[in-house]
């Protein structure tokens, strides 16, 4: 018993400080701001924060603005993740081919080239590749306007189809190289049989790839569909700064437009709460994917 104890108390205090800093940078911010949720706080009004209750939370449900942002941020998540696995998919299918059955020296450096150049848009900082979207699609100078010899203001007259493709620029090649993965770890003698019995290229996607690959593919998109709706900011933040009007205010840029730019830090709490709700409900259904992947 001795013994056991003395386990407890080393493992006590070897994981004290871990709790300490858990409590000081997730529980005590998290409830504190659920704590502000119920109050009214707005220091250009008063110093003070004046008790509302569900005051805050009524106007979350009933709030036009709040419900369109959910409704943007949906829609930016559907069409970037759908756009991002129909590449990523594409894309890896396509290297796992030239990876497998390149033989020359020639083959694997140009794949070593292409899979360098396919990783550089994730390893780029969000803010950059914001910057560099904006560049490319300004219709002064831009090159993509150039090209088509036209001058659209895209983030003006299409800013959600806008952010979508610069989002879909960076993300990709995470999606993608997931993808790569799971088709790599197939073994090579499926699709010699498959060959064999004379399947061609799209009928050894279609029975023997995509079956193969489908528990990557449904937790990789989960995944990115949580990641997706939760932390879409700096993009759109750099590019459209939720305009125009309200077209791109998506819901983490209008948790952010609410604390800083209208000072209501009472309405900004329960925003956020919301989100950590939402964030939460999101990782329960990638739990359950992974379960069942």
């Amino acid at each position: 018993m001795s013994r056991n104890k003395a386990r407890i108390k080393a493992g006590l205090v070897l994981t004290l400080p871990s709790f300490f800093v858990v409590f000081a940078f997730l529980i005590y911010p998290i409830g504190y701001l659920i704590r502000m949720s119920f109050y009214d706080y707005s220091p250009l009004r008063s110093l003070q924060p004046v008790f509302v209750g569900l005051e805050n939370y009524k106007w979350l449900i009933t709030s036009d603005i709040v419900s369109h942002s959910l409704l943007v941020t949906i829609a930016f998540t559907i069409l970037s993740v759908a756009l991002e696995v129909f590449l990523g998919l594409m894309v890896a299918v396509l290297l796992a081919k030239l990876l497998v059955e390149g033989k020359t020296l020639i083959d694997k450096i140009f794949c070593s080239v292409v899979n360098g150049f396919l990783i550089l848009p994730f390893a780029t900082p969000a803010i950059s590749a914001a910057v560099a979207w904006k560049m490319l699609l300004q219709p002064s100078f831009g090159p993509v306007d150039a090209i088509l010899n036209q001058q659209i203001a895209w983030f003006s007259e299409y800013p959600l189809l806008s952010i979508i493709l610069a989002d879909a620029w960076k993300m990709t090649p995470m999606i993608l190289f997931l993808f790569l993965a799971g088709i790599l770890s197939i073994d090579p003698g499926q699709f010699e049989a498959a060959r064999i019995d004379g399947a061609n290229t799209l009928q050894e996607f279609y029975f023997l790839t995509l079956p193969s690959i489908l528990p990557v593919l449904g937790v990789a998109t989960a995944f990115r569909a949580v990641d997706a709706f939760t932390k879409v900011f700096d993009i759109v933040f750099m590019t459209t700064g939720g305009g125009p009007g309200n077209d791109t205010q998506v819901f983490p840029l209008l948790v952010w437009k609410t604390a800083f730019d209208h000072l209501q830090f009472g309405q900004a709490s329960t925003l956020a709460v919301a989100a950590i709700l939402i964030s939460l409900l999101l990782s329960g259904i990638l739990l359950l994917v992974r379960r069942k992947a």
